[in-house]
């Protein structure tokens, strides 16, 4: 499918979903302000259901399973948050869905979503939990994959409806890419109601799929290496490329010490417990902020705070010993 989501099914997804998820609210955070020197306001789906942004697409996308959910086995590969969402659609609703998750994926979602019924397979690597989720495809179960998926695009659309509504004098946004749907939904909807408004896509080195897509013109397989779980896509589709091709100013790629030290700043300056995708953000804010018009006023994307106390604390600690 090489077409573009359309504003329209964006609206007609706030619509399906809007009983079951939260309006998040969206912040002037003064600390992150004075760091990037520019106003900063955060849209807060770290205070989502299930901790992130993830429920919006999730809930959208099994509306639209309804007549299959009795029926068929699902599989779904995960660095964390959609995991989690999947796994609490999936218990209220009554599907079968098996979770694969990588090593690196933070244990205190793997242990959420074992905690809500669902099996649960780790394996090796990114690489290897979307191997087997092929292989359990082609033993008949249904992939429910968030990187190739309107229905869940635009589920995660619907969170830039209400960040424009509530901040109509955004500029510029910063996204956290994985598999790209978020971007494609969020860029969709800003693009579609202000047409000047710029997006800026962030990824992490070793996690940077859509920035080398986006460099040779075509998906490519990237062997990921970053500890952020939650961006750690091997390659986009072609269905993400192409949104990012249509509406992304630039892909702003930070290290893996960026996206830690954003992590911490968010919780100094920011007053926000995140995990390191939304770290990333501030990172690529810094580096792109001196590029910017001094009238300019940024929106960031709190995408999740699914991290556990020992998580950030090993995260910071391994700063030591780099």
């Amino acid at each position: 499918m090489n077409y573009l989501i359309e504003l329209s099914s964006i609206h007609a997804a706030a619509a399906r979903i809007g009983g079951a998820i939260i309006h998040t609210a969206t912040i002037l955070s003064p600390g992150l302000s004075a760091k990037i020197q520019r106003p900063v306001y955060l849209k807060l789906e770290n205070t989502q259901i299930g901790g992130s942004f993830k429920a919006r697409g999730v809930l959208n996308k099994f509306a639209s399973l309804e007549a299959e959910l009795s029926s068929k086995r699902f599989v779904a590969v995960s660095g964390g948050n959609f995991g989690i969402a999947v796994a609490q659609a999936a218990s209220k609703l009554g599907a079968d869905v098996t979770i694969v998750m990588p090593q690196s994926a933070p244990a205190s979602s793997i242990e959420k979503i074992r905690t809500l019924g669902l099996p649960v397979i780790v394996t090796g690597n990114v690489n290897d939990a979307f191997a087997h989720a092929e292989h359990m495809a082609q033993q008949g179960y249904v992939v429910l994959d968030d990187c190739a998926d309107t229905a869940i695009a635009e589920g995660h659309g619907t969170l830039a409806l209400e960040f424009i509504e509530d901040c109509p004098q955004l500029t510029d946004v910063f996204v956290a890419v994985g598999g790209g749907a978020m971007l494609a939904g969020v860029a969709t909807a800003l693009k579609k109601r202000k047409p000047e408004i710029r997006i800026w896509g962030v990824e992490t080195a070793g996690a940077n799929s859509m920035d080398q897509a986006l460099r040779l013109g075509r998906p490519v397989e990237i062997e990921v290496s970053s500890i952020i779980s939650t961006l750690g896509v091997p390659a986009v589709s072609e269905l993400m490329l192409r949104h990012a091709q249509a509406y992304v100013e630039e892909m702003v790629v930070v290290s893996d010490r960026d996206a830690v030290e954003g992590m911490v700043s968010f919780g100094e300056d920011g007053k926000q417990w995140v995990e390191l995708a939304s770290g990333a953000l501030v990172a690529a804010a810094v580096k792109i902020a001196p590029r910017l018009p001094p009238d300019a006023t940024i929106g960031m994307i709190v995408c999740g705070g699914n991290i556990s106390a020992q998580d950030m604390q090993r995260w910071i600690a391994s700063l030591q010993t780099q």
